[in-house]
């Protein structure tokens, strides 16, 4: 009973927040008409958006597979992207600024002065996005079904329901302000697990009755290989994800952001700790009999440890924790994704049309996407992590090599840009079906996109304004 009174006060919550900040205009929806004035909300907003629950189920639960390696690497890439990200995360916003961008492709079909790229990037966005919607989708279910004791199906409704209301009413300033509480309620639920283990493993004597196997550093089920491409595949979203870099967008001035990076690497870095080292953790809690079930599905981990180390009420915070992660990710994702399809594509195919038509259409577009990825969420068999993986890695890569490119080196072109993206998506695609297993997609993406782009830039005679690259 507590855990559903505490659901009802969230969405209570989280929808009035939304119609408080309700806004009427195409500019306020997607980037809050760049007045973000406090850097917390950002910092802390940002790490909401990027951790999912993907990361909360399923990166807590991979390590009971993958062991220690899966820990280290996951950990590291996690703090050691984060800070990069927010290094150059003013340039990104005076880039944007400069561009009077509002969306990622937009922002770099400014860059490169090519509406075929912008397109081309748009529709990878469509398609990849939805993609991963659908692995927070499944996070979803899973958390609803047992913080309600309701089905997997139910859940994904009630899901649903949620995230299409604050969406379609509040837009990024709604987005940013429930991201940044449902940051705090994270960051909260993932100590409150974290000690929970220690204290019932006996504080640091819990390292005492891990098996040997866990902490090998070749790996325990899953190659080290494997933790180390998905950990980079996973990380690399901190610097190039769209939905993460427009709340850079939204920032009022350079000095919001540059605050903003204190924020959000130390958050990054108490989450990613916290959450990446469960898996290895429960090991020195529970028998292998009692993990057994969870070797086959190391996604239902986490609900179990809520509910077998935490009592009636602090489970509930737990998974409530984890029902946020989903759901500030989700509609961040959601934003990005029916901009990409309405502003970027749409827009291009319709330059006539009105901001207010583009704004109710990409209200409307939301809340479809959002069904659709919930009915295919329906039955998921693929474990979350290799899931989330795939999808953030190529969207990763075809916006990390020209936006890195487009910010350092002053000869990128369009055909660069174009070929970068083309390259990148591509190589991903084919290497997933025909390429090592043990050496992730990622990798060959950056390389064969990174080899693209500027072999393309160098070959092509094609001038471009390059005023923000100096």
């Amino acid at each position: 009973m507590i855990n559903q009174v505490l659901l009802v006060i969230y969405v209570i919550g989280i929808i009035s927040l939304s119609l408080k900040l309700k806004q009427g205009t195409f500019s306020g929806f997607v980037i809050s008409d760049r007045q973000v004035m406090y850097p917390a909300v950002i910092g802390i907003a940002y790490m909401a958006a990027y951790f999912s629950a993907a990361s909360f189920l399923g990166g807590g639960g991979f390590g009971l597979v993958a062991g220690l390696p899966w820990v280290i690497w996951a950990v590291f890439f996690h703090v050691a992207f984060a800070c990069l990200a927010f290094l150059i995360a003013p340039k990104i916003w005076a880039m944007a600024q400069h561009y009077d961008a509002r969306t990622v492709p937009q922002l770099l079909e400014r860059r490169y002065n090519s509406q075929k790229g912008k397109v081309l990037l748009a529709g990878i966005m469509l398609v990849m996005y939805t993609v991963y919607l659908v692995a927070i989708f499944k996070g979803c279910g899973n958390l609803l079904q047992g913080l309600l004791g309701v089905t997997y199906v139910q859940g994904l409704i009630i899901a649903v329901g949620i995230v299409a209301l604050y969406y379609a009413i509040g837009g990024l300033p709604a987005i940013l302000w429930i991201s940044f509480l449902q940051g705090l309620i994270m960051l909260a639920g993932s100590v409150l697990l974290y000690g929970g283990l220690i204290s019932s493993g006996e504080g640091m004597m819990i390292w005492n009755n891990i098996p040997d196997a866990v902490l090998n550093m070749g790996g325990n089920v899953v190659p080290w290989q494997k933790s180390f491409g998905n950990a980079f595949a996973i990380s690399l979203g901190l610097l190039a994800l769209p939905d993460l870099l427009i709340m850079i967008f939204s920032a009022r001035d350079r000095r919001v952001v540059r605050f903003a990076g204190i924020y959000g690497p130390i958050s990054v870095a108490i989450y990613a700790l916290c959450i990446f080292s469960l898996g290895i953790l429960a090991y020195g809690v529970f028998t292998s009999e009692e993990l057994a079930p969870f070797i086959a599905n190391p996604d239902g981990l986490v609900p179990f440890l809520a509910t077998s180390l935490l009592p009636s009420g602090f489970d509930g915070i737990v998974l409530l924790a984890a029902i946020s992660a989903a759901m500030s990710t989700m509609s961040a994702i959601v934003l990005v994704t029916t901009t990409a399809l309405t502003s970027d594509i749409l827009k291009f195919l319709r330059p006539s049309t009105s901001d207010d038509r583009v704004l109710l259409m990409t209200r409307i577009a939301g809340v479809i996407i959002i069904i659709v990825a919930a009915f295919f969420a329906v039955d998921v068999p693929q474990m979350i992590v290799p899931l989330v993986s795939a999808s953030m890695g190529v969207i990763a890569c075809c916006v990390f090599v020209p936006l890195i490119f487009g910010l350092y080196w002053d000869r990128g072109t369009s055909t660069g840009f174009v070929a970068s993206l083309v390259a990148s998506f591509g190589s991903v695609v084919l290497w997933q079906y025909y390429g090592d297993p043990l050496i992730h997609t990622v990798f060959i993406g950056l390389i064969c996109g990174t080899l693209a782009y500027i072999g393309g830039s160098l070959f092509s005679n094609k001038d471009l304004p390059s005023e923000m690259s100096n």
